[in-house]
């Protein structure tokens, strides 16, 4: 850790890049890789480290970050099409369990005073 010492342009930045590390070193280079891929990456960002190139892994870690929010982009457009395409051929089942599956909430909405406002806004009295 020569970079807290030395006169260099990272000496402001280093305590903060101590702080990231470990996410820093241990971020998988694609979502489906290997161990064995994953050691290979790990061993070239700690040479990396180790030589104070800490630009060359922030461009690394970017392009990681561009990549993974590009899948989540596709994955969502997916599910969009998947489900346009379930509700078009008439299985209505099938697109709600779809998006049942993808959903971030899980189990039932606790009873807050604006939940059921929304309720009973959407399903107003009989007339």
């Amino acid at each position: 850790f020569h970079l807290f010492t030395d006169q260099t342009v990272w000496k402001d930045l280093s305590l903060s890049m101590v702080h990231v590390f470990i996410p820093l070193m241990l971020q998988k280079p694609a979502v489906n890789s290997k161990a064995k891929s994953n050691a290979k990456f790990l061993a070239l960002r700690l040479a990396k480290w180790s030589e104070g190139d800490m630009q060359g892994l922030m461009d690394e870690a970017r392009e990681i970050q561009v990549r993974l929010t590009q899948l989540k982009k596709r994955k969502e457009i997916s599910c969009h099409a998947a489900f346009t395409r379930l509700m078009l051929l008439g299985q209505v089942g099938k697109a709600v369990k779809l998006i049942d599956n993808n959903s971030d909430v899980k189990g039932v909405h606790e009873l807050t005073r604006h939940v059921k406002t929304v309720l009973v806004c959407k399903h107003p009295d009989a007339k």
